[in-house]
């Protein structure tokens, strides 16, 4: 069966969350026919039980291991059949019709690499979750040069706005993209495999947009931070996507920018 938006949402530790994720999905009537794909990455407690009662009857794929997000997204595609391909997080729910507001955006934006909404706290306070290319001249820019939103996350100013990257935890793309770029790099266990995705949606010139009126609850609002990574788990990370001498090189800009901010603001 053709699906208009095969949504694919990797579970860890997240049996408080997948129930409320699943209403979220099914309560707008938005004429949108929804196939959900459910990976779970922890196999001891209730979140795929919880996921295959649902009214959604979501496809629930049980690994039996932590796959990492990457490769659990790429599962999730090989069973796939829509022509949109939602990437959501488990933390998240949906507000109104959102899914609708991004499946309509793509639907009349060419070119298109990928289409993200606002993420807002439990509060409805706006989430940052868009970013400049995490790179050395960017740190600079940002740490010495004084210039705003050139390193981690920031929030766009305006309703519609092309980003370069954009954090995966709610993320539409085209899946004409997928089959055109390729799936997720699987070198990322986790982190930066959204920054290296954004990477190859530039490089195919395809653009990456942020689309305001679209708003998805971001229950635990806890991605990490790049300007902290040297002493995260992004560590490994950064390592695989710079490379381990641009890895130093970038933690280093980031330690003096960092020593050099605090020195000029007193």
């Amino acid at each position: 069966m053709k699906y208009d938006i095969s949504i694919i949402i990797v579970l860890y530790k997240s049996e408080k969350h997948i129930g409320p994720l699943l209403d979220s999905i099914e309560k707008p009537k938005d004429g949108l026919k929804k196939q959900v794909i459910v990976i779970d990455n922890y196999t001891q407690d209730n979140s795929a039980k919880i996921a295959k009662k649902h009214p959604l009857k979501p496809t629930v794929l049980e690994p039996g291991e932590n796959l990492g997000f990457a490769k659990a997204v790429n599962l999730g595609l090989t069973k796939t059949t829509g022509e949109y391909i939602f990437l959501i997080n488990p933390d998240t729910t949906l507000v109104g019709n959102s899914l609708k507001t991004l499946h309509s955006f793509a639907a009349k934006t060419s070119p298109l690499g990928a289409v993200v909404p606002k993420l807002v706290f439990s509060g409805n306070q706006a989430q940052p979750s868009v970013m400049k290319f995490p790179n050395i001249w960017n740190a600079f820019k940002h740490y010495f040069l004084c210039h705003k939103n050139q390193f981690g996350k920031y929030l766009p100013k305006k309703g519609v706005e092309q980003v370069e990257v954009a954090v995966m935890a709610a993320f539409l793309i085209p899946m004409k993209v997928i089959k055109q770029i390729g799936i997720l790099d699987e070198r990322f266990f986790l982190y930066y495999e959204d920054v290296d995705y954004c990477r190859r949606l530039k490089e195919a010139n395809l653009p990456i947009y942020y689309l305001s009126k679209a708003k998805v609850r971001h229950v635990h609002g806890a991605s990490a931070n790049f300007v902290s990574h040297l002493k995260s788990p992004l560590a490994k990370s950064a390592i695989i996507y710079h490379g381990w001498l641009g890895s130093n090189l970038l933690n280093l800009t980031l330690w003096f920018g960092q020593k050099w901010q605090k020195f000029i603001l007193g």
